[in-house]
This record gives structure tokens, C-alpha cells and sequence, in this order.
């Protein structure tokens, strides 16, 4: 079928066009150059809905379709279901490889509180420092006491037109304490040694070893998961694979290599309950993907003995560069301890510091040891 009949097809009413008109659009099909696929983020434009409703504005429209036929772009075809996330691998996939001795992970913890107008963040920080030979201890050091300061520049305002009040109450459980101060300093510090048997205890007992020896193919990755899954059956767990697939997610804050996290985003980006949520910013101002997994949800207690508790929904923040994981986020399934729904409720996250790293730990001056065994 040549132009003229695939126009006679599309426009069986309309008149049939000059003679001018047919000598210019051949023209213009015999010198259009065939043009490369290229892959494309719409699947819509304006040109056609901007075209004049007659026939020599349609047969313009037709022929340079049939112009374009023999280099259909990529873009008339739907994306693939969470395309985000494998793009995302496939520009990851070829970093190289971080080096180091140490694998050093700085986190924050965090809790949104709203008192009086104005939200504060609670926060514990942390630090450790996980030797590449697990047959060497691990160091942790770590801020026993919260702090809180408020939350945007906005409550910053409020809080300083409300007097500057120099401790705020959070909600606590029996025997905690529940007010904590509005400051920037992180206040005494405790380290202690931590067992370096492995590095992980979600996804499987796994050690630096274990890291470095995981497939990057998705049948021979997926195998290996099964192994580990098999271990909890034994152990009394009663999830199903498919479900405990999405605890692999947390893999991908481990010292994993750029094509191992590749491998890992690919593989869940297949999950039925994995879903990209879009690009947001993270607890800490940070760029970030934001992707639902299919993790359970869960309900944080804050008094048992009043029974205050909110339901919570969790999304994961993940570096757009990297792949590794920014924060955990929970958001409020539903309105309640002064949170509205699906805000920000907690936040685990890592700074900018974790990585791989040739320093050795240092225990700050005045840095105490714990009594608290690791």
C-alpha cells in the first residue's frame, strides 16, 4: 500500500486533493531524511491538535505520518510499569566500584511533633563504622539523648515569635522522658564495639561476603533470595517469597556495587506492590525518588497505657544518582496525634558521609564508652 491508498483509507469522504498538493507532499516524503529512534519521555504532543480541520491541513497531517513510518519512535509505545526505577538502573549500572576498608553510615533518626502551630523534628544521631574484614569488630558511635529543632524555615519564624521555647514534649511511652531541647547541638556521645558477623539480618544473615557474592542477573538473583528465604521458613517464618521480596529493598543501603544495586531496582521494580511515587525531597533536603515497595504497614505506639498509636505507611527515598537509599519515611495513614494524613510522621536517614572509606574510626574527645552491651 503506497500513500495515496493509505489516505483513501483514512479519509474515505473527503474530496481528493489537488494535484499541487500530492506533487508537494511527495516532495517533502522523497526528501525526508530517515531519522534514528530516540527514546522519549511523552507520548503525546500538540501537533496534531494545533493541525487546521480541513482536508489539506489532515492530508498534511497523514503525510507525515507515512513520512515517519519506516521510524516509528519509541514514544508511541507506553512505558514500561515503573520505567522511573529502571532507568534508574540502567544509569547506575556502569559507575565503578567504591573502595575502602570501612563502610561508614552516619543516620539520622527523626520524629515530627506539632505543638502550639509549630512542627519540630525530634532526631537521634548515629554512626558506624563496619570493617570490610568481618572478622574485625565494628564501631559504633551514638547520641543516647534526642534534640529537636523546628522544622522548616517557616516554623523557625513561628517558633522564634513564640519566644524562642527552649524545650518542646513529644509523645512517649511510660517512663520515657517526653521533653526534649530545641538546639543544634547533639550533646553527649557514647561509643561501644559491635559484632561484625554480618551485615545485614532482614533480607538474610548476610556478611561482606555474602554482599560481594550476589548475582546480577535477575534469574540467578532471584535464585539466590530464594536460598535465604528458605532459611526463615525453617526458622518458623511464614511469609510468602513473592512478599518477601520487598524486604530486599533494604539492600540497597548496604555496601552493595553500583551493577549489584542495578540488579536489585531492577528486580523490584517487577514487584506487583512496587510503586514510584514521583521526585520529592527528602527529610534532609536531598533530591530523591520516592517508591513504594509493598512493605506491611504498621502502627507506632506512643503511650501504651493510654493507648495512643497512629497507623503508618512507609515509602523509601532513593538517590537519583546513586541508587542507595536516602531515607525510610513513614506518613500518617490517617490523621491523629496531631498529624494530618499521609504527613511525614519518621525518617531514618543517611548522610551525605556514609560510603566507603580508607579513614579509620576516631571516638570524639569526651566520647564516653557504653555500659549498654552491643
Amino acid at each position: 500500500m503506497d500513500e495515496l491508498d493509505l489516505l483513501a483509507r483514512a479519509l474515505p469522504d473527503a474530496n481528493p486533493p489537488s494535484p499541487d498538493v500530492v506533487a508537494r507532499a511527495r516532495a517533502r516524503l522523497a526528501a525526508s531524511p530517515a531519522r534514528p529512534a530516540r527514546r522519549r519521555t511523552r507520548t503525546w504532543t500538540l501537533t496534531a491538535a494545533a493541525a487546521t480541520v480541513g482536508t489539506v491541513g489532515i492530508v498534511g497531517v497523514v503525510f507525515g505520518l507515512v513520512a515517519n513510518l519506516t521510524a516509528a519512535a519509541p514514544s508511541a509505545v507506553a512505558p514500561k510499569r515503573n520505567q522511573a526505577l529502571l532507568d534508574l538502573a540502567d544509569r547506575i549500572e556502569g559507575l565503578p566500584a567504591e573502595t575502602g576498608s570501612f563502610w561508614r553510615q552516619t543516620s539520622i533518626r527523626g520524629q515530627y511533633v506539632k505543638r502550639s502551630g509549630i512542627t519540630y523534628v525530634g532526631q537521634l544521631h548515629s554512626e558506624t563504622w563496619q570493617p570490610r574484614d568481618f572478622g574485625e569488630p565494628a564501631t559504633q558511635l551514638f547520641w543516647p539523648n534526642p534534640i529537636a529543632r523546628p522544622a522548616t524555615t517557616a516554623d523557625e519564624r513561628a517558633w522564634r515569635a513564640a519566644g524562642s521555647p527552649r524545650r518542646v514534649k513529644f509523645p512517649c511511652d511510660e517512663g520515657e522522658r517526653c521533653d526534649v531541647p530545641v538546639t543544634d547541638k547533639v550533646g553527649q556521645c557514647e561509643h561501644r564495639t559491635l559484632d561484625n558477623s554480618r551485615v545485614d539480618g532482614t533480607v538474610g544473615d548476610l556478611t561482606m561476603a555474602d554482599l560481594a557474592a550476589l548475582p546480577t542477573g535477575q534469574k540467578e538473583l532471584k535464585e539466590k533470595l530464594r536460598t535465604y528465604h528458605r532459611v526463615w521458613e525453617k526458622r518458623g517464618f511464614k511469609q510468602p517469597f513473592n512478599e518477601y521480596l520487598a524486604t530486599t529493598s533494604n539492600l540497597l543501603e548496604l555496601p552493595l556495587r553500583p551493577d549489584q544495586r542495578a540488579a536489585v531496582i531492577r528486580l523490584l521494580a517487577g514487584l506487583p506492590a512496587t510503586k514510584v511515587i514521583g521526585t520529592v525531597t527528602d527529610p534532609l533536603n536531598r533530591p530523591a525518588l520516592s517508591v513504594e515497595f509493598g512493605t506491611p504497614n504498621n502502627t507506632l505506639v506512643y503511650n501504651r497505657k493510654t493507648g495512643l498509636e497512629l497507623p503508618v505507611y512507609h515509602r523509601m527515598h532513593i538517590d537519583p544518582t546513586t541508587g542507595t537509599t536516602l531515607a525510610d519515611v513513614s506518613h500518617a495513614a490517617r490523621a491523629g496525634v496531631g498529624m494530618a494524613k499521609d504527613s511525614v510522621v519518621t525518617f531514618r536517614a543517611t548522610t551525605s558521609e556514609s560510603g566507603w572509606t580508607t579513614e579509620q574510626p576516631t571516638i570524639p574527645k569526651g566520647c564516653k564508652k557504653s555500659k549498654n552491651r552491643s
